[in-house]
């Protein structure tokens, strides 16, 4: 009896590592599936072709033996800024492979549904206006009257307010942090309505200021970008519409001699398009 239940434990631990195979076989095949559509067609939307992508999980491969070195590294950047990529390997051209690891979030966040907003029409009449003893025309009374100041709804264009008070959102970061504090959240708070409200691409800058550990600058900054990211689709925006860029210690907001300076440069930016 002894022996019966030892071959009876032994093909059961088989059979569950098998089954633990397969489903992880599985989740790397549902990465690569939702991954490559998005990565091929921010390749697309950035101009560059010659240059095929496919994937192993979240980690993506760049090939374009007809693409030339800056085409590839161009390339690069656009894949490893699409949401959910972990990082690219470039090969092909005149440059050998290169592989930068992008780290994850510590946090994976689980994107919640956009409020559906209940629509209101687009065009309305425009009112029959009746001149007056005065010349100034008057609506007449079966007229519906435009509204001086129409919410845009999801799917339509900010305004040119809107669009500006989005981009001169600054994300500020503690120094060493890579987490999103008060001040961060508030200033994001007050900029997710408009982002709700519209179909608009929004694009990620990260920023480090100096003087920052070596060859961390790209990657760190990246890591600043992807923290605002994971907090607006955890507040209902779409992954698809968010892009990344780590931009490293470029474009300084202030001088790098000073502390001040320093707390400045580290940030986050949106830009919406």
């Amino acid at each position: 009896m002894a022996e019966i239940h030892k071959v009876g434990t032994a093909i059961t631990a088989v059979l569950l590592g098998g089954t633990v195979v397969a489903g992880a076989l599985v989740g790397q095949n549902t990465n690569a599936n939702s991954l490559q559509p998005k990565a091929a067609s921010a390749l697309q939307n950035a101009g560059i072709s010659g240059v095929n992508v496919s994937f192993k999980g979240r980690e993506a491969y760049l090939t374009g033996d007809g693409a030339t070195d800056a085409q590839l590294q161009q390339a690069k950047q656009v894949v490893e800024g699409v949401y959910g990529v972990r990082w690219a390997t470039v090969s092909g051209g005149a440059s050998s492979p290169q592989t930068t690891a992008t780290p994850t979030p510590a946090e994976t966040v689980t994107p919640t549904p956009t409020p559906t907003a209940t629509p209101t029409p687009t065009e309305t009449a425009t009112p029959t206006q009746t001149p007056s003893e005065t010349a100034t025309p008057t609506p007449s009374e079966t007229a519906t009257p435009t509204p001086t100041a129409t919410p845009s709804q999801p799917g339509t264009s900010l305004t040119a307010a809107q669009i500006a008070q989005i981009n001169n959102v600054a994300i500020p970061f503690a120094n060493g942090s890579f987490s999103l504090g008060a001040t961060a959240k508030k200033n994001l708070d007050a900029v997710i309505p408009l982002l709700a409200q519209s179909s608009v691409n929004i694009k990620i800058d990260g920023y480090v200021s100096l003087p920052h550990p070596a060859g961390r600058e790209t990657i760190d900054s990246k890591r600043r970008a992807q923290a605002v990211a994971d907090y607006l689709v955890k507040n209902g925006i779409d992954a698809s519409r968010i892009t990344v860029v780590g931009d490293g210690s470029a474009n300084p907001v202030a001088s790098n001699s000073t502390s001040a300076g320093q707390a400045a440069n580290r940030r986050a930016t949106l830009t919406v398009s």
